[in-house]
């Protein structure tokens, strides 16, 4: 690595992790509403989301403590 902080990857990772948050409480209802149909795929639609929200969120977390200085101990 070259030592450079990755400022605008927090940022950018940040706010999609922020706007997916934001979208789900905006359409609460409609996804709702969505999510408990039994035909098809749509039971599939939430483990989705829960992958989705963790990449987004794991991304965020990641940036933030590299930006921050900590890192984990390497064994040897």
């Amino acid at each position: 690595m070259t030592g450079r902080k990755p400022y605008v990857e927090l940022v950018v990772s940040g706010l999609v992790s922020a706007s997916l948050y934001l979208l789900l409480f905006l359409y609460e209802a409609e996804i709702m509403q969505i999510y408990t149909r039994t035909d098809t795929f749509y039971p599939a639609l939430p483990i989705i989301t829960a992958f989705a929200f963790s990449f987004a969120h794991g991304a965020f977390a990641g940036y933030f403590w590299e930006v921050v200085g900590i890192r984990a101990k390497r064994k040897g």
